[in-house]
């Protein structure tokens, strides 16, 4: 097995000038048309997500009309523009992993629509799912055992069979580090929690994404590291954090992306 060092030893573009917005040295097909990313066009990737309400048995069939109509006005203003390529993100709430037929529901809901445009419009287009990190329900955190864990795995299979094109997480593992290090502004202490214990955390989802996608189809979407640099950025918004070492906490999420 390939560890992270073997991976950050070789470089995938050797020459400065190569790294160029929209294109990528292998780009990646999925989705209705297919869609083809990095291969030299640029598409809009669009997140949406629900108005503040509860999520229970009772306000299901709410939630579920809600996708829909957002869903519905996405791609009615997608061909509208005739936008040549898009992806849409569906990104659970927590209650949808920790129920995995909620995020299977919500996933079949989503690639249904996309495919009816897709068939009447003919617009290439790809879905991504995003699953939440369960794991820090508990302190200190069970990274790489547990029920958890087996949930969130669960999730990113159901999703998968129903429709998802791009498997993605925001994992959580080094944030309890991570989120001490940066109400102190200790850049060291930050470190240490994003790019090496989010990182090794990370090698970790990342064998079971791969074997998830592998077995279904799909693409494995890795990791934006989210949790920590958007909660920096929370911070600096409020004010609690100086704006520069939060711009440094967005840039050191390549080292769990990098994975």
């Amino acid at each position: 097995m390939e560890t992270l060092a073997t991976h950050a030893a070789r470089l995938a573009l050797t020459r400065p000038h190569d790294l160029v917005f929209g294109r990528a040295p292998r780009p990646v097909r999925c989705g209705l048309g297919p869609l083809e990313i990095g291969g030299g066009r640029v598409y809009p990737e669009v997140n949406f997500t629900l108005p503040e309400m509860e999520i229970t048995c009772e306000t299901w069939p709410r939630v579920k009309a809600q996708y829909h109509q957002m869903v519905t006005g996405i791609l009615q203003r997608v061909c509208e523009l005739n936008v040549p390529g898009l992806v849409l993100e569906f990104e659970h709430l927590p209650p949808m992993t920790e129920q995995p037929a909620w995020g299977e529901e919500i996933t079949a809901l989503i690639r249904g629509l996309m495919a009816e445009a897709h068939r009447v419009h003919g617009i290439p287009m790809a879905l991504r799912v995003t699953i939440v990190d369960l794991r820090d329900a508990q302190r200190p955190p069970r990274l790489r055992t547990g029920r958890e864990l087996e949930v969130m795995l669960e999730s990113l299979r159901r999703c998968a069979r129903a429709g998802a094109d791009i498997l993605s997480i925001e994992s959580v593992g080094g944030k309890e580090v991570n989120d001490a290090a940066m109400l102190e502004a200790d850049l060291a202490g930050t470190i240490a929690g994003t790019a090496v214990l989010g990182a090794r955390d990370m090698e970790l989802l990342w064998r079971h994404i791969v074997a998830i996608a592998e077995e279904t189809g799909c693409v494995a979407g890795g990791d934006s590291a989210c949790g920590f640099a958007n909660t920096a950025m929370v911070l600096a918004d409020q004010r609690r954090l100086p704006a520069v070492f939060a711009a440094v906490v967005r840039a050191l999420g390549a080292a769990q992306s990098a994975v």
